[in-house]
């Protein structure tokens, strides 16, 4: 055990800025397909939304479908197929459209989720007091919503987190491809895989503890609602 433990003071020095530089990748493919996933995924709501029946079965179709296709099998189709028309994209850019594309359906759920946890009549009483339809939104339904949307969102970007070592297979320079790359020129997977595993808990735990908090408080505010 205690020779398994030296090998990390020998390699580490090596080993240390790869992985770094893959974590650092991976972090920034996973914020950018979020923030991808939430900007389609609110469209995808409005859409939904919006009375328009073409377009609110557009959407519903759109989720449904891409929440029955493996984000793997997306991310090969964007990566090896759209050449063949004409558009070619790095992998990494590749990567985080994949990852934006497959967590809007989610997000798009998780948005609708949200806002339909408001209760209508709110909505009725502050247009009865005089508020415009923004203003009820903005003041009254979206900071309710919120709090019923924050805790799962969280949870939607530790999973793009991990599913981003899936952008490995299309030749993204992000963590588990630079530890792939290590292992086979060390020919010491074991330990690598192990310190590419602390590398993603380091940074998924505390998005999950933190997701925790949030409902553990949301369902304490209600409960107190609730005796009120």
């Amino acid at each position: 055990m205690t020779a398994f433990f030296l090998t990390y003071l020998e390699y580490l020095p090596d080993w240390w800025p790869r992985l770094l530089d893959g974590a650092l990748v991976t972090a920034s493919l996973s914020l950018l397909g979020f923030v991808l996933a939430l900007g389609l995924g609110a469209l995808l709501l409005v859409l939904q939304r919006s009375g328009v029946r073409p377009l609110a079965a557009l959407a519903r179709g759109y989720v449904v479908a891409v929440r029955t296709v493996p984000l793997l099998a997306l991310l090969l189709t964007l990566y090896f197929a759209l050449p063949a028309l004409g558009l070619t994209l790095p992998g990494f850019w590749a990567g985080a459209l994949g990852l934006g594309l497959h967590g809007s359906a989610y997000v798009a759920e998780i948005l609708r989720g949200g806002l339909l946890s408001v209760h209508r009549g709110q909505r009725e009483a502050a247009l009865a007091a005089g508020l415009s339809p923004l203003q009820v939104f903005v003041c009254v339904v979206w900071p309710q919503a919120l709090r019923v949307m924050l805790a799962p969102l969280l949870n939607t970007y530790v999973t793009l987190l991990k599913d981003s070592s899936l952008c490995a297979l299309i030749a993204t320079e992000e963590l588990m491809l630079a530890a792939r790359a290590i292992a086979s020129e060390s020919f010491l997977p074991l330990h690598i895989f192990l310190l590419v595993g602390v590398f993603y808990f380091a940074i998924a735990f505390p998005l999950s503890m933190l997701s925790r908090l949030i409902e553990r408080r949301l369902r304490r505010g209600r409960r107190t609602l609730g005796v009120a």
